[in-house]
């Protein structure tokens, strides 16, 4: 499977915005407020496509000023089949390629990943996140871990997968 990561276009922005609400659940979310935060300067959009077919995407914040710092708020894979072909490892590795672009004085990314959802601390912690905190949270969002990588050189403690 080939997959074609590339920032997205309104259309996809609109598909994200379809994605990012379906994970939210309950949550009481404007998506017309959503759809025009992600298509501002500062925040990142990717998408993954497989034949023009969306199959993943992944946002997160870019600031020059480094305040707030740079992290990654969202990322999701469609299918089970992208994910073991390691899409998700390919989108964060599009994310920190394209943060340093934006943003070459970025030291580290952020992200906050739920504690009830190993899999993702797991994933991250391949990529080489480490835990740097933890937040007590209420339902329906729950508890957060706290990840961060250091993207300042080249020598890391990541896997490719």
């Amino acid at each position: 499977m080939d997959f074609t990561i590339t920032k997205a276009s309104d259309e996809d922005i609109s598909f994200c915005v379809d994605r990012m609400t379906r994970a939210i659940g309950n949550q009481p979310v404007n998506r017309e407020v959503l759809e025009q935060t992600l298509k501002t300067p500062n925040v990142i959009v990717l998408v993954a496509k497989v034949k023009e077919k969306v199959v993943g995407a992944i946002t997160g914040l870019a600031f020059p000023s480094l305040i707030p710092p740079p992290r990654i708020d969202f990322l999701d894979v469609l299918d089970e089949e992208s994910a073991k072909k390691g899409l998700p490892y390919r989108l964060i590795d599009g994310f920190i390629e394209e943060l340093k672009k934006r943003v070459p004085n970025a030291n580290y990314v952020d992200t906050n990943v739920s504690a009830s959802n190993p899999n993702y601390v797991a994933m991250y912690s391949l990529k080489g996140f480490l835990v740097t905190g933890f937040t007590r949270g209420e339902k329906p969002i729950g508890d957060t871990i706290v990840l961060r990588k250091n993207i300042s050189s080249e020598a890391s403690t990541s896997y490719t997968v």
